[in-house]
Formats: structure tokens, C-alpha cells, sequence
């Protein structure tokens, strides 16, 4: 994602400082908002069977994160997510996210949850 269209988004988005260490989600909960990172770092782990967390994927600045499980048909979180520095990140709302999902072309959406579900690190 460019420079150019996150500014675009803080127009219509509301923005979180999110400190470090702070859990953001856990791996279980309902879904719920997504984020764009504006900046700092976010890892999402995953629990093993062994009940040990996991590291999954650490996503950057302008990177999108817990959105993947609403156009997965999902109902709960897959991932814990939670800063590694300092960040700050706009807020997608769930509403917002069903709205857009719920008119995307079925055959897009489709596809969309093929690659997904293909892919080994998505959230």
C-alpha cells in the first residue's frame, strides 16, 4: 500500500497508538476490526500443539492484518497479534469490512478464499 492511499484513508479511518507488547487480538476471539499498519511492526503468532506460541509472520508498515478470516467466512480470530515496537494503525471496522465483502463479485471472493486457503501465513 502507498504513502499516498494510506493518507487518503486517515480521512475516513480512526487511528490507534498501540504500545509495545500490547496484544491486539488473540488466536480464538470472534472477529472483529482490521488494521492497516501505518508504522512499527506487529508479529502474529499461532498456538502449536503444544500449546506453545508460534511465530507466523511479523507485518511492516503499510501492511494490512486481521482482515483475512472475514473473506475467509471465518467467525474467529486464527492468529494473536501483538506489537513488537511501538505503532500506530488505522482501523478498518468489522461493519466496514462486511459491507465491502458482501458486494464483492462472488466469483472474486472466490478466488480470493482459494488463495487464502492456499497460502500458509494469511490473517
Amino acid at each position: 500500500m502507498d504513502l499516498n492511499a494510506v493518507e487518503q484513508l486517515k480521512n475516513v479511518l480512526s487511528s490507534m497508538t498501540i504500545e509495545k507488547d500490547q496484544i491486539i487480538y488473540e488466536e480464538g476471539e470472534p472477529l472483529g476490526d482490521g488494521y492497516i499498519l501505518s508504522i512499527g511492526k506487529v508479529q502474529l503468532f499461532k498456538n502449536n500443539r503444544d500449546g506453545k506460541l508460534m511465530e507466523k509472520q511479523t507485518v511492516g508498515s503499510m501492511q494490512v492484518f486481521g482482515v483475512w478470516n472475514s473473506m475467509l467466512g471465518n467467525n474467529v480470530r486464527l492468529f494473536t497479534a501483538k506489537a513488537l515496537v511501538r505503532s500506530s494503525a488505522l482501523v478498518i471496522p468489522k461493519a466496514t469490512l462486511d459491507k465491502k465483502l458482501s458486494a464483492l463479485d462472488p466469483f472474486l471472493r472466490f478466488l480470493f478464499r482459494q488463495a487464502l486457503t492456499n497460502s500458509e501465513n494469511f490473517e
